[in-house]
């Protein structure tokens, strides 16, 4: 018998509204790879999930699954993506690196070591305190993944490739010129 609720961790990714109050809402965590849910109610003002929802969080999750798309009911912020005010760059480079994961990932169990990885690039680019170029570490993940390496394609840039190896043009950079 096929469970029926799951609590994980998970980093948000992307959110979409729908309807007057819902949201559906892209979560990446390690037991089920990326995942979509929706999140009922979430827009209201009086919503207690409203911020932990927001792309670049990190959040634990409890899902109920349903016929079609698992219900998001409870979650709890565990690491915010901005706790001061943002500057447009700081946005920007998260944005690009969310939409990189969006793209990269399926909807299969993640690897402990991919997972905490995926983490880790995401605090540097939140705190902006970097052991190596992020380049590097996208690089390592998608060969992890079991891509080509970046450097051996050809492709002058990680985005360039990504957006070949998911057949969708990468929008971060689109939705951010000024």
């Amino acid at each position: 018998m096929k469970q029926r609720t799951l609590a994980l961790e998970a980093l948000v990714l992307k959110r979409t509204n729908t309807g007057e109050t819902d949201r559906v809402v892209t979560l990446l965590t390690q037991e089920q790879g990326r995942m979509v849910c929706v999140a009922k109610g979430v827009r209201k003002l009086a919503s207690s999930k409203r911020a932990h929802l927001e792309p670049g969080n990190v959040i634990s999750a409890f899902l109920v699954s349903t016929k079609s798309l698992p219900l998001l009911t409870q979650s709890k912020l565990l690491k915010e993506a901005f706790e001061d005010s943002p500057k447009l760059a700081d946005i920007r480079n998260i944005t690009q690196l969310l939409e990189t994961y969006d793209k990269l990932f399926v909807q299969e169990e993640l690897e402990p070591y991919l997972y905490q990885k995926v983490l880790q690039v995401r605090d540097e680019v939140v705190s902006q305190k970097r052991s190596q170029p992020i380049r590097d570490h996208l690089s390592e993940i998608i060969v992890s993944l079991g891509y080509q390496h970046p450097a051996d394609s050809k492709y002058d840039t990680i985005t360039e490739y990504v957006s070949a190896l998911s057949d969708r043009p990468m929008r971060s950079f689109e939705f951010l010129r000024v």
